[in-house]
Order: structure tokens, then C-alpha cells, then sequence
């Protein structure tokens, strides 16, 4: 027996309606602020799965880097260098990999195993559909969906391209959205 509400919801073109776009926002920013918590507790962790003397490196190279931007008279040019040192040895631990492929795998968890939501979505009472509303989700969608969406969070240029095809596209969908065929619709 269904509830007003789920009738209502599937009374509108014979499916799910579309997420407003402010729970939208709202889930991925909840999203994006728990894969940042989570980021920065890998960032910590990965130097010791490389071993103690990658660790201790980490520990050296980030002992310097916040007594050189915490000194009244730092030095631009050392701090500067410092950095680039700091860069090439995440680099070298394949940091930006690890991280890029953590936020796939999160999303596309969440899509798989628990109905198209992720924690923001759930949150929100949202879930993935198929932008087909007569066909069911396809696995190969999800994982599109998912790899663009993680790839995003990682790559400053494809997340703010993603966030201008939110803005502009007049059905308010994003890059993930449109090469997945699939949109964010108000579960019941």
C-alpha cells in the first residue's frame, strides 16, 4: 500500500521528480566536506604505508614547511622552494593518484551498494536515476557517473566545469549527470 506522498511523487511524469537543485548543492557539499576530513586523514597515513623512511621524510619536510610559514621573517624564496619540495615528494608517493581514486570509489560505493545515494544524498532524501525514466539503471552508467564525479573533486578545472554545466544547462545537469545519462531525482 502506498502513502500520499509516494503517490504524489510518482504521480508527476509517472516517476520520480527531479531534485531540487539547493538539496542538491547541499548533498555534495556534504559530500565534498567529508571526503575533505577524509583526505586529510589519508594525507597523514599514506607516507606510513610507504614505509619509516618515507614517513620520517614526511615528517621532516612537513616539520620545515610549517616552521618556514609560521616564522615572522620567512623567507618567500625558501618557502616557496620548500613547497615545491613538498610537491614532488607527495608526487613521488602518488598522492594525487590515491586521493583521485578515493573519491571515485566513494562515490561509486555509493551508487552501487546503496541505491544511488551517497551520505550527502541520503541526507537529503536524494538517489541517482536513470535520465531514461523507462529504463532501470545500467552498472556501466554508475560507473561513469562515478569516475567523472570523483575525478571532479580531484581536478580543480573538470570541478568547475562540472559546477558551469550545473549553472548553465537549462535541465541543471551536470558534466556526470549528462555523460551518464542519468539525474538526481527526490527519493521517497
Amino acid at each position: 500500500m502506498s502513502t500520499e506522498r509516494e503517490d504524489s511523487l510518482e504521480s508527476q511524469n509517472g516517476s520520480m521528480i527531479p531534485a531540487s537543485n539547493f538539496k542538491r548543492i547541499l548533498a555534495f557539499g556534504m559530500d565534498f566536506v567529508l571526503l575533505s576530513f577524509a583526505s586529510t586523514l589519508l594525507f597523514f597515513y599514506i607516507p606510513k604505508l610507504h614505509g619509516q623512511v618515507t614517513e620520517q621524510e614526511f615528517e621532516r619536510l612537513t616539520e620545515r614547511l610549517s616552521h618556514a610559514l609560521s616564522s615572522p621573517d620567512k623567507d618567500q624564496t625558501a618557502v616557496e622552494n620548500l613547497m615545491i619540495e613538498f610537491s614532488e615528494f607527495t608526487g613521488n608517493m602518488n598522492y594525487e593518484l590515491i586521493m583521485s581514486l578515493f573519491f571515485v570509489l566513494y562515490f561509486l560505493v555509493g551508487e552501487v551498494f546503496f541505491g544511488g545515494r551517497s551520505v550527502g544524498k541520503a541526507t537529503f532524501c536524494l538517489q541517482t536515476s536513470s535520465a531514461d525514466k523507462d529504463l532501470s539503471l545500467h552498472p556501466r552508467q554508475l560507473v561513469v557517473r562515478s569516475f567523472i564525479k570523483g575525478i571532479s573533486c580531484s581536478f580543480m578545472f573538470l570541478g568547475l566545469a562540472n559546477l558551469l554545466f550545473f549553472i548553465f544547462n537549462r535541465n541543471h545537469r551536470c558534466l556526470h549527470d549528462l555523460a551518464s545519462k542519468t539525474s538526481t531525482t527526490q527519493s521517497r
